[in-house]
């Protein structure tokens, strides 16, 4: 249903630099835009929930905006203790933001993140070895649509290039084009040891990508980044909280819009995002072994896809509403 399909993201662009601004009275720097929503870091905690106006200003561009907003996640930034990193959900015309963007993009301060949070980012243990055109990399994480490596060598954003790797003990070689979105140092050591960090944007043939995550989930090689998926439900469930409204007929059958909403939009995501499905898919197989399931979820203890779809969202749903999901038309 489009509602469902409603709960993903638009187009984010990475600024660089990043952007000073103010929410209500707060200064913020703005890390990332898009139509819909920023993330941007500041010195104080935040609630979630919070409403106030993004005051927004590119130095050279058209004249001061303020958009409506409002806070649906915030924690602690893990890269630089004492401070904050927030996202908005942002309330304005699409024209207004888009200007925004322009001024920016004409003056070389954005780049599109091609991952888009549309596809989780999964965790390889140990990190694999490639090759970034003719570097040595390891790579920390795949997406179907980027990754992040580290390197010994400086590796420079804007950089069009391949990663390669072959997927131990399948033999499959995957080469993608790739663009360096952004680069920064990982750690010093000593008075000249350096190590790198880089994040890429795939720019073709996610599906050999897709191919290759399903293929290291299987042999337990890959786990699914938990703060990335943490963040996509806070998004998820602030867009079901918004959405509900239109679906109220939904309720005559006696599940809550929201929860409706938020099953049909993890339906559609694992439908949309192969690889998401087989981290999914194969916990919901190792469940169903499991005889204690048969008293924990009664009503989706022998469907894969329901169980599937009920710990994609953390168990935060009642067993039960997501089974009568599925039993609808």
């Amino acid at each position: 249903m489009n509602d469902a399909r409603n709960l993903r993201t638009s187009e984010r662009f990475l600024l660089a630099p990043p952007l000073v601004a103010r929410f209500g009275s707060v200064p913020v720097v703005i890390c990332d835009i898009s139509e819909r929503g920023a993330r941007f870091r500041h010195d104080r905690p935040m609630q979630t929930g919070l409403k106030s106006l993004l005051h927004v200003a590119v130095e050279g561009g058209g004249p001061p905006v303020a958009i409506e907003g409002v806070v649906v996640w915030s924690e602690a930034d893990v890269t630089a203790p004492g401070r904050f990193i927030s996202g908005v959900r942002t309330y304005a015309e699409p024209e207004t933001v888009r200007s925004v963007i322009s001024d920016l993009k004409a003056r070389n301060r954005t780049s599109r993140i091609e991952e888009l949070r549309a596809n989780d980012r999964f965790l390889l243990g140990p990190s694999l070895e490639g090759k970034l055109g003719d570097s040595e990399v390891l790579i920390e994480n795949l997406s179907a649509r980027g990754s992040r490596v580290e390197s010994a060598v400086e590796i420079v954003p804007g950089t069009v290039t391949t990663l390669r790797f072959t997927l131990p003990g399948v033999g499959l070689q995957v080469a993608v084009p790739v663009r360096v979105v952004w680069s920064s140092v990982k750690a010093i050591t000593g008075r000249d040891g350096r190590s790198y960090r880089a994040g890429l944007a795939v720019s073709d043939r996610a599906e050999l990508v897709r191919l290759a995550i399903g293929h290291l989930c299987e042999s337990g090689q890959a786990q699914l980044d938990t703060q990335s998926l943490r963040l996509k439900l806070r998004i998820f469930k602030a867009r079901a909280r918004e959405l509900a409204s239109s679906c109220s007929e939904i309720e005559a059958s006696g599940i809550p819009a929201e929860q409706y909403l938020l099953v049909q939009g993890v339906r559609e995501e694992l439908r949309l995002n192969p690889e998401e499905s087989v981290h999914w898919y194969r916990r919901a197989r190792l469940m169903i072994l499991d005889p204690a399931m048969r008293s924990v979820a009664p009503a989706i203890a022998s469907h894969p896809d329901a169980l599937a779809v009920w710990e994609y969202l953390d168990r935060s749903v009642d067993a039960t509403i997501v089974g009568r999901v599925f039993e609808l038309h």
